[in-house]
């Protein structure tokens, strides 16, 4: 699983989107952060700060981001990445429609 600093999402849906991270803990449970990226349009993306600053642990055992289409679906980017501080960033793509065909794709 590679490990990220920083995750990018970018909007390639016809939707407006927004997203915040999750990470499994080591409970076996999904945690979400409070924080979020806000809504923004197709052809735009949003960066999230340093995940130890949102609220990611160090030993968070898996980590992505949940997005939503505003006025549709919801769900986990896949595949998942894992934390480390090490100025790498996920990208993942927000495709599909807000009814069909809604995924959240890591790209590299």
């Amino acid at each position: 699983m590679r490990a990220v600093q920083k995750i990018t999402v970018i909007n390639k849906g016809g939707y407006v989107f927004n997203y915040s991270v999750q990470w499994l803990g080591s409970d076996g449970r999904w945690v979400t952060s409070t924080w979020n990226s806000g809504n923004y349009p197709v052809a735009q993306s949003v960066t999230t700060p340093p995940l130890e600053t949102i609220g990611v642990p160090a030993d968070a055992l898996a980590v992505t981001v949940y997005g939503h289409a505003v006025l549709g679906s919801s769900g986990q980017g896949t595949p998942f990445v894992g934390y480390a501080a090490n100025d790498q960033i996920a990208t993942y793509e927000a495709v599909g429609t807000t009814i069909i065909g809604f995924a959240i794709n890591l790209i590299e």
